[in-house]
C-alpha cells in the first residue's frame, strides 16, 4: 500500500527524493525510471485490452515471447529518451555545450544499456535501439528537450509499435496509448529536474 501512495506523497511534499549528485546516481535513476515507465505502460495497456482473457494470455508462450520482445524495445526507447532529457538539463544549466551534451547523452545511453544482460532480442537488435538514441542526440535541439515533452516521443512510438495487440485495435487506441506513457513521464521529468545537481562531471 505504501508503495502505491509514494507518488502522491512525493507530490504533496511528504517524501523527498535523494539528490542526484554524481554520475552513478544519475545512471541508476535513468535505468529504474525507464524500466518503471515502460513496464507499467505496456502491462497496463495489454491487461486493459485483454480484459478477462488476460490470465489465459500468460499461459501462451508465443504471447509471452512477444511481450518480452516488446518490453525491451520500449525500455530501450525509454532509456534513450531519458538520457537525452538528462543531458539537456546540463545544457540548460550551462554546464555542457551542444557537442558535449550529445556526447554525454550517448555515453549515458551506452552505460545504461550495458547494465542489462538480456537475451530476449538479439544483441544486434538491442544495439540498434541504442544507435537510434545516438542519432537523435546528434541532431537534438537541447532547449526544446530540456523544457518540454519533446524528448519522450520515441518511447511513445515504441509502445504503439511493439505492444502485442492487433494493429487495428492499437490504431483505435493510439491517443490513449500515447497519453498513458506521456502522463507517466511527467512525474519522472519533475523528479529529475528537482533532484539533479548538474555540476558534477558527466
Amino acid at each position: 500500500m505504501l508503495e502505491r501512495l509514494k507518488p502522491l506523497l512525493r507530490t504533496l511534499g511528504f517524501i523527498r527524493l535523494p539528490r542526484i549528485e554524481n554520475r552513478d546516481q544519475l545512471i541508476e535513476f535513468i535505468d529504474s525510471r525507464a524500466s518503471y515507465v515502460s513496464q507499467v505502460t505496456l502491462y497496463t495497456y495489454v491487461k486493459a485490452r485483454a480484459g478477462t482473457q488476460y490470465p489465459k494470455l500468460f499461459s501462451n508462450e508465443d504471447f509471452l515471447t512477444s511481450l518480452r520482445i516488446a518490453r525491451w524495445h520500449i525500455y530501450g526507447a525509454a532509456v534513450c529518451d531519458l538520457c537525452l532529457f538528462a543531458a539537456a538539463q546540463f545544457n540548460k544549466a550551462g554546464r555542457l555545450d551542444p557537442d558535449s551534451s550529445r556526447d554525454a547523452a550517448c555515453s549515458m545511453i551506452d552505460d545504461v544499456f550495458i547494465r542489462n544482460d538480456q537475451t530476449d532480442i538479439t544483441a544486434e537488435r538491442y544495439a540498434s535501439i541504442a544507435d537510434q538514441g545516438h542519432q537523435r542526440a546528434a541532431f537534438a535541439n537541447w532547449a526544446d528537450i530540456a523544457d518540454g515533452p519533446t524528448a519522450f516521443q520515441n518511447s511513445s512510438d515504441a509502445v504503439f509499435e511493439w505492444a502485442p495487440i492487433a494493429d487495428q485495435l492499437k490504431s483505435e487506441d493510439e491517443e490513449i496509448i500515447r497519453n498513458s506513457i506521456h502522463l507517466r513521464w511527467i512525474g519522472v521529468r519533475r523528479d529529475l529536474k528537482h533532484t539533479l545537481v548538474p555540476d558534477f562531471p558527466i
